[in-house]
Order: C-alpha cells, then structure tokens, then sequence
C-alpha cells in the first residue's frame, strides 16, 4: 500500500498473521462454472437458466413468480440477490439511498514484465485509489478511479498511452506495464436500500447495499449476508415457523445492520479520507 508522490509504503505480509494468505482472488467465470456444477447437484434445488423474471405478485401467504417462459413459481419467501438497483426489489417498492462518489471505476487486465507472485498493490494517486490485484497466467487486474468527468478522455486512450499513464501513476513494482486489455468504465456511489427486508422479501449482496471498492469489502458483505439469511431461515423452518412471515425477516435484518452499518461506514470514510488533499490529513 503506497500513496504516491509520498515517501515510504506499507507491506501487509500473512505469514506476520500465522495466515496462509491474506486473502483470495476468484476470476468470477471459475465461480460461476464451480456454482451452476454444485447447484444441478444439489438436493432440493431446481434451476431455471436460462430465464427471466417476467412478473412478481405477492399476497399475503406467498410470493408468486412467472417467468418469461411461462412457468410460474411459488414460494413463501422471495430474495432478490441481482444486484445494484435490483430489478426484483424495483418492482416490490423497495425505495434506494444514493450517495454519488463523482468518481469513476476504469477496470482492465493488464500484464507486467515482473511476476506478481500473488501480491496485490493499493496505491493512493491525486485521481483516486488505484488496485491491481494477482490473477492466473501472471495477469493483474486493475480498478483505476478517476474524476467522472474524465470518462471519455481516459476511454479514448490508446493502448500505448493507457499503459504510460498507468506506469506513471502505479509505477515500478512490477516493472513494466506490457499490456491492457479491453477497458471499461462505471461510475461509483454508495447505494443502498433504505431498508433490506419488506413483504415477503429480503435483499441480499448488492442488491440491499453496492459499496466503492476502495476496501474491497462488498463481495465479503454480501456473502455474511446470504450466511446470516440462510441461518435465520433454516432456525425459522427449524421451529415450524413461517419463512416468509415479516418477524422472521425483521430478525434476519437485525442480525446484519450492525456488521451491515459498520462496513458501509468505514468504507465511506477511507474514500473522503483518501480523497481530501488538505495537508494536515496528507501528513
């Protein structure tokens, strides 16, 4: 971790920690082809893909879901796990609190002439955060924040003076900076919903908060999330109670605002830490 134009750095190693690592980054397509083989296995389970939501109808017993292929599904509880500005969640009148960021999110794989030998870098730059993170075959991915207003000019880069820029602001590290991928761009904010639970509903991961990356704690988020419902349910049907019944709901949503609050909140300071230059703070 390093801030440039500063003197000095921090090296965050996981055998300091007794650890075997520090952490762990999964390329999302070896997660998802992992997840669909264990979910055709599992008991219990029946999986519709491909499909869409066409409608939701909720009474007061059930949810009811038809899909664009006609077929209608039943069911006591729904939970909506599709992600920032979830559709589902839309559509149950889940209402949003957006805190705009003005920044944005350039991600690419890029490759280096030095191994990263499972090293990830957070370096602090004028623009924002910037993080390469090890993947497979020596590749780094990057998440470079930049103003909002810088959108167009840093996509009509060319591969040679995307490679210089970020040489510039990452620097030497890895030695140098080869090659960048196809690039893209998405603007950052906090979003969450006002509340994660309403009528036989609850909102998981991004879909109840989507979070800047600067902490890289929204994937953790969710996934305490999706634990902390799958434990609440199952003690529901456990003791014969409705899954669906909004006491249960509110239990799940107790269970998680203190984790869910403290996240958000300490995640949201390091971007308005990071971002004020004002010297004092700097030092």
């Amino acid at each position: 971790v390093s801030d440039r134009g500063h003197a000095g750095f921090v090296t965050l190693a996981a055998e300091d920690y007794q650890l075997a690592a520090l952490g762990q980054v999964v390329e999302l397509h070896n997660v998802g082809q992992r997840l669909f083989a264990l979910l055709r296995k599992a008991p219990g389970v029946t999986l519709h893909c491909p499909d869409r939501v066409a409608n939701v109808c909720r009474t007061q017993s059930h949810v009811e879901v038809t899909l664009e292929s006609g077929e209608m599904l039943t069911g006591c509880v729904l939970v909506a796990a599709d992600g920032t500005h979830s559709a589902l969640a839309t559509v149950c009148g889940v209402d949003w609190q957006q805190e705009p960021y003005e920044q944005l999110a350039v991600i690419a794989n890029v490759a280096t002439s030095v191994a990263h030998e499972g090293r990830a870098f957070e370096r602090f730059t004028q623009h924002g955060p910037l993080a390469m993170l090890p993947m497979s075959d020596g590749r780094c991915s990057l998440v470079w924040c930049h103003p909002l207003e810088r959108r167009e000019e840093l996509l009509s880069w060319s591969d040679e003076k995307f490679c210089r820029e970020l040489q510039s602001a990452f620097g030497w590290r890895l030695g140098q900076i080869t090659h960048a991928g196809k690039r893209s761009a998405y603007p950052l904010a906090l979003t969450r919903a006002a509340r994660p639970i309403t009528h036989r509903t609850v909102l998981v991961g991004n879909a109840a908060q989507t979070l800047h990356p600067i902490a890289g704690q929204g994937f953790n988020l969710g996934m305490r999330d999706v634990m902390s419902l799958a434990e609440t349910l199952t003690q529901a049907q456990e003791r014969g109670e409705d899954m669906g019944d909004y006491g249960v709901l509110c239990r799940y949503q107790q269970r998680r605002q203190s984790d869910r609050e403290a996240t958000i909140g300490v995640t949201d300071s390091l971007v308005h830490l990071f971002a004020n230059r004002w010297t004092p703070l700097v030092v």
